[in-house]
């Protein structure tokens, strides 16, 4: 496992927000394969920087987690 991995993928959905992507979708863009692209959007859902949107047929749609503005956060 690779930072660099894991930051390609992370950029993809930064790119591509706020439209939501399917891990094919992410894994074409970031230039991995599929296993692996699964793999880093696992760990980033994990990490809470992305997030399960919908399923369209089979494929899991992911989207970018923007941070919450501090006015939400408080209250």
């Amino acid at each position: 496992m690779t930072e660099e991995t894991k930051a390609k993928v992370f950029k993809v959905f930064e790119e591509s927000y706020p439209q939501d992507l399917s891990i094919v979708e992410a894994s074409l863009k970031a230039g991995v394969s599929d296993p692996t692209g699964a793999m880093y959007i696992r760990i980033l859902e994990a990490e809470g920087k992305v997030e399960f949107k919908r399923l369209v047929g089979r494929s899991k749609m992911f989207i970018l987690v923007k941070e919450k503005k501090e006015t939400e956060a408080d209250g």
